[in-house]
């Protein structure tokens, strides 16, 4: 198993272990949950395709409507990096997704996500090449309020994306990467 594949995995296992360890001792009165109104955070962000050499880090920033305690509509832009060999391809995601809070009443509250996103792509090699894809996506997450106007949150999702075309003196008729990954966020977020 890649070190990598470890991380994300020991990430997510101590997010579970926290979130059902705390749950029942930091429940907020009910006026104290999930508010309805919209939220802006800045968030880190990690992503490692599934046929890539390493991940990346790099940061970003996403908008949340609650539209219920339970519901959510987020978008999202990020930056990313990545490097299959000697192609160097920078994606900027632009993700809309829609949260679901599981426990809305509580401070710490999981959820599950999903949605589609829309990937500007730079491909830099002997011959570049820009291109827009599309692909969806799915995931789960923890968020903790700090207080009435501040909440982190943490979130894995998995995306499924068109490939990414190369071409380069070695492979003039193209060669194709997967940009299937995992992505990992943790973002700090101001409610209004």
């Amino acid at each position: 198993m890649k070190p990598s594949t470890r991380l994300a995995r020991r990430l997510i296992t101590g997010l579970i272990l926290t979130a059902s360890a705390l749950t029942p001792s930091i429940a907020f009165p009910a006026e104290s949950g999930i508010a309805e109104g919209v939220s802006i955070g800045a968030r880190a962000m990690y992503f490692r395709p599934k046929d890539a050499a390493s991940g990346s880090m790099s940061g970003g920033a996403q908008v949340r409507m609650h539209m219920t305690p339970m519901l959510a509509l987020e978008g999202s832009i990020d930056y990313r990096k990545s490097t299959f060999g000697s192609v160097v391809v920078d994606v900027y995601p632009v993700q809309a997704s829609l949260l679901v809070y599981l426990a809305p009443s509580s401070r710490l509250t999981p959820f599950i996500l999903g949605g589609g996103g829309w990937y500007y792509t730079h491909v830099r090699a002997p011959y570049e090449k820009t291109r827009y894809r599309f692909g969806p996506h799915a995931g789960a997450g923890l968020k903790l309020s700090l207080s009435k106007f501040w909440s982190i949150d943490g979130s894995y999702r998995y995306l499924w994306t068109r490939d990414i075309n190369s071409e380069d003196l070695a492979h003039p008729a193209g060669r194709n990467f997967s940009d299937n990954g995992y992505m990992l966020t943790a973002s700090l977020n101001h409610h209004f």
